[in-house]
């Protein structure tokens, strides 16, 4: 019993020694049947360090530093790659910016030329162009006084695309001018002479036939600055040639100045006065240049109200009057009157707005009642909808009310029942 009690308390440490000897014993006399896997081998973990001794061409191992060194350069050539694309970047957005100033210095003056030339509305004022953002340049706008009023929308507030896709404009970097620029709303190109106060639009070619005959038709205008870029005088031509083949040009026939506009201003930049000289068609060489109207205007300005009196020469005073335009704080336009010198003409057309200061209805008054209206149904905004504005006209009998309807779009009438004051069906 005491020699079982005496196995069994055994001291842990020799059975650690015992334990020892024998895997000693097991090492030194026997194969390593595990191929050294669950040893520790400093020389074999250093010969397969590739990261910290790479073998060098001679067959020596490379200190780690090399290894350290060519990640140094890897960074280093990261870094100059980013600060190239940065240095691009840069470049690429400075020349975008340089772009667009040119064009907001530039375009300003080449489309007050343009529609003070084509146009026949009276323009009082063009918006700055701003640029928006750093890559496109806003719409550019502009401010008319209208003789008629027929149009939906806001008809006094013209409102044109740059940033359209469609809209290309190509200038000279030589002489740092636009050459030309193609948009729905102008195509031509331009041209200028030795001095910068002047230059030249050329407008599309066009194929003429009527009675007149059959011409191939060259406009182009000549336009005049002075010291502040304002435009001074247009002098409107067109060159008329034979058609060859239906569609080519053939030899000239006659150069005819068709019209001359002249612009006066104010201190502060407004136009003043403003003459147009028409000529009279002409189609053949032998025939002289004759004058066929002449019509000035004054313009003078008060708050929100501007005046405009129309001249001619010779005078008429049956078509001579002064026309008032009256507008809001936002400049809509509220009311357009005309009173002519012979006092046998006055009339008043009031503009109402809807909701989205669009036209609702143009009301006509006449000798102080209103004798007919013109109002605008717009598509709906719904998927599917017709995208064309109705327009109704009213028109209104001597006691006030009205009795017949015409929708001018669709051709449909109807009628109001003096009776019942029913409207009738459209038909």
């Amino acid at each position: 019993m005491d020699r079982k009690g005496r196995g069994k308390c055994i001291p842990i440490t020799i059975l650690m020694i015992l334990a020892g000897s024998f895997y000693t014993t097991c090492v030194d006399g026997q194969p390593d049947t595990l191929n050294g896997r669950n040893l520790y081998n400093p020389e074999r973990f250093r010969v397969s360090d590739t990261l910290t001794n790479a073998p060098s061409p001679e067959g020596q191992f490379q200190p780690a530093g090399d290894s350290i060194a060519l990640r140094l350069q890897f960074l280093r050539d990261s870094l100059m790659v980013r600060e190239q694309f940065i240095r691009d970047s840069v470049q690429r957005r400075k020349r975008i910016m340089d772009s667009l100033v040119f064009l907001q210095r530039e375009l300003p003056v080449v489309l007050d030329a343009y529609f003070k030339t084509v146009r026949e509305d009276f323009i009082v004022r063009f918006d700055k162009i701003n640029i928006a953002g750093d890559s496109v340049l806003s719409d550019f706008t502009y401010l008319i006084l209208p003789f008629t009023l027929t149009q939906p929308y806001a008809p006094w507030k013209v409102n044109l695309s740059l940033s359209d896709k469609t809209v290309r404009i190509n200038a000279d970097s030589s002489i740092r001018k636009i050459t030309s620029v193609q948009a729905p709303f102008m195509k031509c190109t331009f041209t200028y002479g030795n001095q910068i106060t002047i230059m030249v639009i050329h407008e599309l070619n066009v194929i003429q036939n009527d009675r007149s005959g059959l011409f191939y038709k060259t406009p182009f205008d000549s336009v005049f600055f002075d010291g502040l870029h304002r435009v001074v005088k247009i002098k409107r031509y067109i060159q008329l040639y034979s058609v060859i083949n239906k569609t080519q040009r053939g030899a000239p026939v006659l150069l005819n100045l068709s019209q001359v506009k002249q612009f006066e201003y104010t201190i502060d930049g407004r136009i003043k006065h403003y003459q147009v000289v028409s000529f009279c068609d002409r189609w053949k060489a032998y025939e002289s240049a004759r004058v066929c109207s002449i019509i000035a205007w004054d313009l003078s300005f008060q708050n929100n109200i501007y005046r405009l009196t129309r001249h001619n020469d010779p005078p008429n005073t049956y078509s001579d009057g002064t026309f008032t335009f009256e507008f809001d704080d936002r400049e809509n336009l509220k009311v357009v009157s005309f009173q002519n010198l012979a006092l046998t003409e006055s009339w008043k057309r009031m503009v109402e707005l809807n909701d989205d200061g669009n036209v609702n209805c143009y009301v006509d008054w006449k000798n102080d009642r209103v004798v007919q209206s013109l109002c605008m149904i717009y598509p709906s905004k719904e998927p599917g909808a017709e995208q064309e504005v109705e327009t109704i006209t009213t028109t209104y009998e001597e006691d006030g009310v009205s009795y017949h309807q015409k929708n001018n779009t669709t051709g449909m009438s109807r009628m109001r029942d003096k009776m019942t004051m029913e409207w009738g069906p459209w038909k």
